[in-house]
């Protein structure tokens, strides 16, 4: 029961970094300006739906992956790990949002942008790939859905990304008036904030990474010796 709950608190509080709502906020915002209103709430449904299917998927393949490649779960730990620290250095240092920015631009925002729907598929790159489904998200549910103590803890681990995908739905779907109140510098503060939890997150991982390696595999091989 305890592990559990630290379980779906280490869940929570990745998935949400990882995820990051409100940092990912402006760059929906920026790159649907151009959009009616009923296209724009339409992508933020389609996008949310792609979102927690994506998820969904590398946390139930998480375990089969790790498998096939012959991974143990401390390497995934250290090198996730490793991963959701560099996410987690970007958004604290700010690339994070210059780099977005970039990639927003490169993809051609103003052809994109059109008043058609046929421009939602188009949209999930980069909005969902790689803004909110990228390296460090990836490797965060491979490794919570390999990870999970027991079933109900992993079905708590998908309840936590349905809300937190359906807060995401939330936010964008409301872009406009959140925007408005928060404005550019209160959201960028809430990025480097969840940039310091992240990394205290990836941390984590890496010394329990560490510590699974050294009493699974290291200690067992000098008894051996």
């Amino acid at each position: 029961m305890v592990s559990d709950i630290g379980y779906l608190v280490g869940a929570v509080g990745t998935f949400f970094a990882i995820l990051d709502p409100f940092g990912n906020l402006p760059f929906f915002i920026a790159y649907t300006n151009n959009l009616t209103s009923r296209i724009r709430k339409k992508t933020a449904l389609i996008l949310s739906a792609f979102i927690f299917l994506s998820m969904t998927i590398f946390l139930f393949s998480g375990q089969i992956v790790l498998n096939f490649f012959h991974i143990s779960i401390p390497a995934f730990q250290i090198a996730g790990g490793i991963i959701l620290f560099g996410v987690a250095f970007s958004m604290m240092s700010g690339t994070h949002t210059i780099t977005m920015n970039k990639v927003i631009h490169d993809t051609g925002k103003e052809q994109l942008l059109e008043q058609n729907e046929s421009i939602l598929p188009r949209i999930f790159v980069p909005l969902g790939i790689p803004l909110y489904v990228g390296p460090g998200s990836i490797a965060a549910a491979i490794l919570f859905g390999s990870n999970a103590p027991t079933d109900t803890a992993f079905l708590g681990g998908l309840l936590v990304i349905l809300s937190i995908v359906v807060f995401i739905t939330i936010l964008n779907l409301c872009s406009d008036l959140i925007g408005k109140i928060l404005g550019n510098q209160g959201i960028e503060i809430l990025v480097r904030l969840m940039g310091l939890v992240l990394a205290a997150i990836a941390v984590q991982l890496t010394l329990e990474g560490i510590t699974g390696a050294i009493t699974t595999m290291i200690i067992p091989e000098l008894n051996l010796g």
